[in-house]
């Protein structure tokens, strides 16, 4: 059997990561150890016996010893691009010390494509530069800008012949989006409590959700056919819907009234991929739908 650690593995990732191995979706792949590094452990410390979870409460730079494992997600982000050098380059030492090479995932983001302006899926092949994502303001700029340098720091780290891959992820769903600052979680949330469900947005707006099950098992799927090439596969889902359109979906399961309102502008923000290369290469596909995926989180009045 395997051992997996995720690094930074308190967000929507980890989380999923963790309940895919909860209920036993990991054993298929051999693992039945995961070990996650977290400043804070948002998640139930949960712990079953087909499954054996490790929470190290730690900043990264104050590890001086990792778990020996043959598996690494490395989820850390920091918006200061210093700061996420100087967690790579502790994380490189670490890995040093292994007796064995550890395969290791890097889970980058659909952001580094830069602001999509023709509203086509973004493909593996588009190039990744600071240039391309100038006309990111504030967070967003800040968050692509390091999501390129640290891919550039693991496609040298394959070089150096470890067995690397890159994740570009897009948007998500599951029971834990609620937890956090997303549209679909605003609408979500307010679906299931006594607020009215409300869209007020100043354009329109184009997203896909990937369900979580889907999530994990297309990570470890690439994760376990990293390699020194460090190939690079998008992960989200390629059926597009507006946000619009989900608001109404939303208010319909939910039995609940809504409202819209949406400034008439012809800009739009528009944030997808193509997953073929996923399809072909690993043979990945989408599991659960859209409709499926809120019907699960969604409290039916």
């Amino acid at each position: 059997m395997k051992k997996l650690l995720i690094l930074g593995g308190s967000g929507f990732i980890g989380s999923s990561i963790v309940d895919y191995g909860i209920n036993k979706k990991l054993i298929k792949n051999r693992i039945n150890k995961i070990y996650i590094l977290s400043r804070s452990i948002r998640f139930s410390q949960n712990k079953k016996k087909h499954i054996s979870i490790t929470y190290i409460s730690k900043n990264m730079l104050d590890v001086i010893k990792l778990p020996q494992v043959d598996y690494i997600i490395y989820c850390l982000k920091n918006r200061n691009i210093q700061t996420s050098n100087s967690y790579f380059n502790q994380f490189l030492e670490l890995i040093k010390k292994f007796k064995k090479k550890p395969k290791i995932l890097f889970t980058s983001s659909g952001a580094v494509y830069g602001k999509n302006t023709n509203k086509k899926k973004d493909l593996e092949s588009k190039k990744t530069n600071n240039n391309s994502i100038n006309n990111f303001v504030g967070y967003k700029n800040k968050y692509a800008k390091e999501k390129v340098f640290l891919e550039e720091k693991f496609k040298d780290l394959a070089r150096k012949n470890y067995k690397v891959s890159i994740a570009r992820c897009y948007t998500f769903i599951g029971k834990n989006i609620i937890h956090y600052n997303y549209a679909i979680s605003d609408l979500i949330n307010a679906a299931n409590n006594k607020t009215k469900i409300r869209l007020n947005s100043q354009i329109d707006v184009f997203r896909s959700y990937m369900h979580s099950d889907d999530l994990s098992n297309w990570l470890i799927t690439i994760l376990k056919n990293s390699n020194t090439k460090c190939p690079i596969y998008n992960v989200g889902s390629d059926k597009v819907i507006n946000l619009k359109s989900l608001t109404k979906k939303i208010g319909i399961m939910a039995n609940k009234k809504i409202s819209i309102k949406i400034k008439k502008s012809k800009k739009f923000d528009y944030y997808a991929p193509s997953i073929a290369k996923a399809y072909k290469k690993l043979n990945l596909k989408i599991s659960i739908n859209l409709n499926d995926a809120l019907n699960s989180i969604i409290k039916v009045k």
